[in-house]
């Protein structure tokens, strides 16, 4: 199609939006004109689009156009007439039409008169972006963007450009991740950049925080909603209203986990009524949609991708999802301290996350030096001495309180946040006070109410409003977990009857696991954990956090003599050591079970949703203990990013490896060199073994090509090749056994 050619089609596409009538090109009076529309019996538009820069050109159609109306107008119709030029006109051209009310005007300030999308630009971008807020300001956080890489199922990993293209290309992205893991930030990344592109595009970008539209139930309602919180005018309002379902408009919708809650332990399919219904407005948004999107929300807001999909209006083949990382890759990392200017050494086995190395770097060289020394390369003693630094800075700044006041206020700041539906908070300003007071004895002066307002870990909802976020489930998870052993110890009588909805994660576990053993109060959380389940206490969490951490310290294994515990939630449940013995589980919510490599005694978990499944690769690996659940994850092995993530040995890599490339990956075999291509540091000799005991054992066979030796699968061991996939180190089969014996000698 020629430039002018499509130049005339989308004149016609804004001129159907503008005026809500059949644009097309016609002839009147005997002459023909580019765009027609008929208003009513006695009026129409009439448009002429030009390339030609020259004003002689401009003239002369002015004329014909004058021509024309007279015509018309003696058959009692009015021409309202524009001309579209695909450059800006000169003030001449204008100047020539203004005389005969011929508006001359660029394609550009056409465009406008549908949605003047520089104007939406400039207010939308001084607003914020979901929870991409300065802690301390709650203003737009205006630090530098860091490029990080989303994970997208069977696909390299992909940036914000490359989600921004593909809903330029029509396509449907939904971004999935835990507060704190940059949905918000890479929402505005790619609001700006196809607000870049728009001239090229002729898309719009409208970024919408959901958390402005509870409550509505259609698509007109959150357009209308959107734009009157942002204080621009019914005329807007009405252009997007009626261009929405075409293809001009794309929606980036931020926050679908903050139109309705997610409880845990009310009956499954009221709850899958509930969401389905918040999001109401939302799917009727999205299901009209011509154009491409972006939606984005929690990670585990869903029971599934299918009731995900369902409660959005999107089909599975449509969709593209995408995944924020928990933190910063090594590349991302290095990358985020130069463009902010933080000029310390790092370990390596740091946690990658914004906030840890903001703080760090508020830190003088000393403390930094004192902090990493200290934590000798472990990090629950990081965690321990982090925390620690931020108290102690902040109490430097704020002398009013000491460091272990400021670390108590944290910690119960962090129980109340037990009870939010997401996570993190928010946590008002009366409350933060009420802790105050609750710990000190005292209600805060002016100069702790100023330290109050910025304490170490949060940070502000928005400028709107005091209200207090955690901003790092990393300080957040360790301080839960100290507010839990406070409590125990203290015999707090309100414990059992709290209403928690979140429980603690690996590190909280491990680190409530140590509170344990240095306060030597085994026997006093064993205790707790038997009378509240024979008690039928209503605090599910702190049951399951107890036996979280009973289960993976240095004792002996806890006998429940096969009591059933109804309703659980475990956030982080780890059977390596496996302390726990006949406990029944019933009922329940597991968002992370990792297997040991033998079973537990007696245990028994059945009826339940297990969030993710670690140590089994697929449903053919689940042990028989796991009984009638359902298993959204399980620990992958399918990327090679996956295997390294295993944590299995690097023998036991190099195996999984070739059993995977010979017997899954498509094609009749694979050439040596490509058995472990990808892995680091590969142990030649180990390789060499492995590769020999499957060749004697007939597990693989060989062939030559140009010299190159190809190794083939025997597929008659296919079922026993997958069930040790499955399995992993839980697998008894003599191959697994004689690479895991190289692992030993190695």
């Amino acid at each position: 199609m020629s430039s002018w050619k499509k130049l005339e089609e989308e004149v016609k596409q804004y001129a159907q939006y503008i005026w809500s009538r059949k644009a097309e090109s016609d002839r009147l009076a005997g002459v023909n004109f580019d765009c027609v529309l008929t208003i009513s019996e006695i009026e129409k538009v009439v448009v002429e689009v030009t390339e030609n820069k020259s004003l002689d050109k401009i003239r002369g159609d002015i004329s014909r156009i004058q021509i024309i109306r007279t015509k018309m107008m003696g058959e009692n119709i009015m021409v309202r007439p524009y001309i579209v030029c695909n450059f800006q006109p000169t003030q001449g051209m204008k100047d020539a039409g203004k005389e005969s009310y011929i508006e001359v005007l660029s394609f550009s300030d056409f465009r406008k008169k549908f949605f003047d999308f520089d104007t939406y630009k400039h207010v939308r971008s001084s607003q914020t972006f979901g929870s991409a807020v300065d802690p301390i300001t709650g203003e737009n956080d205006e630090a530098i963007y860091t490029p990080v890489g989303y994970e997208v199922l069977n696909s390299d990993e992909e940036n914000a450009e490359r989600i921004a293209q593909r809903i330029i290309d029509g396509k449907k992205v939904i971004l999935l991740g835990d507060y704190g893991t940059g949905k918000s930030r890479c929402f505005r990344e790619v609001f700006n950049i196809l607000s870049r592109r728009v001239e090229e595009t002729l898309l719009y970008p409208i970024a919408i925080d959901l958390k402005e539209t509870w409550g509505l139930e259609s698509s007109v309602e959150i357009i209308r909603r959107h734009f009157n919180h942002l204080g621009i005018g019914d005329s807007e309002t009405d252009s997007v209203v009626k261009a929405f379902n075409g293809k001009r408009i794309c929606f980036l919708l931020d926050g679908f986990d903050e139109l309705g809650s997610r409880p845990w332990s009310e009956d499954k399919k009221k709850l899958e009524s509930i969401r389905r219904h918040a999001l109401q407005g939302v799917k009727d948004l999205l299901s009209n949609s011509g154009a491409g999107f972006l939606v984005s929300g929690r990670e585990h807001y869903f029971n599934s991708n299918k009731e995900m999909m369902a409660a959005l209006g999107v089909r599975e083949d449509q969709a593209v999802i995408a995944r924020c990382k928990t933190e910063f890759s090594y590349g991302e990392f290095h990358k985020y301290l130069e463009l902010n200017d933080i000029n310390v050494n790092l370990p390596s086995w740091l946690p990658r996350k914004p906030l840890i190395l903001k703080t760090i770097a508020s830190l003088d060289n000393d403390k930094i030096s004192e902090l990493f020394k200290s934590s000798s390369g472990d990090e629950i003693d990081f965690w321990y001495n982090f925390i620690d630094a931020m108290c102690e800075r902040d109490s430097r700044i704020h002398p009013i309180l000491d460091p272990d006041t400021v670390k108590h206020v944290l910690s119960r700041l962090a129980s109340l946040t037990r009870e939010r539906a997401q996570n993190v908070g928010p946590i008002t300003e009366s409350e933060v006070v009420k802790i105050f007071f609750e710990v000190t004895g005292s209600y805060p002066n002016e100069q702790s109410t100023v330290m109050l307002q910025r304490l170490p870990g949060l940070g502000r909802v928005s400028s709107e409003t005091g209200d207090r976020n955690f901003v790092d489930d990393f300080v957040l998870d360790g301080l839960r977990a100290l507010d839990l052993v406070n409590r125990v110890s203290s015999s707090d009588q309100s414990l059992s009857n709290l209403k928690w909805l979140n429980p603690l994660r690996k590190l909280g576990v491990s680190i409530l696991s140590r509170e344990v053993q240095k306060r030597n109060l085994t026997s006093l959380f064993i205790t707790y954990a038997k009378q509240s389940m024979q008690r039928n206490k209503p605090n599910k969490v702190s049951i399951s956090d107890i036996l979280s951490s009973l289960n993976q310290i240095e004792i002996d294994e806890i006998d429940f003599e096969g009591f059933d515990f109804m309703e659980p939630h475990f956030g982080d449940l780890n059977f390596e050591r496996a302390n726990l013995k006949n406990i029944n589980f019933s009922g329940g919510i597991f968002e992370s079970i990792t297997l040991g490599k033998i079973d537990p005694e007696g245990v028994l978990i059945k009826d339940s949703c297990v969030e993710r499944l670690l140590g089994v690769s697929s449903s053919g690996g689940v042990p028989s203990w796991i009984k009638n659940c359902e298993v959204l994850n399980y620990e992958s092995i399918d990327t090679l990013t996956a295997i390294k993530k295993s944590g299995l040995t690097d023998e036991q890599t190099m195996l999984v490896s070739i059993l995977i490339k010979v017997y899954r990956q498509s094609g009749n075999g694979r050439l040596e060199h490509t058995l472990t291509k990808g892995l680091a540091g590969v142990n030649k000799k180990s390789l060499k073994k492995i590769i020999r005991y499957l060749i004697a054992n007939d597990f693989l066979v060989t062939s030559k090509d140009n010299g190159e030796i190809i190794y083939k699968p025997v597929r008659k061991y296919q079922e026993r090749i997958e069930k040790i996939l499955n399995e992993l180190d839980r697998s008894t089969d003599e191959i697994w056994q004689h690479v895991t014996m190289l692992s030993a000698k190695s």
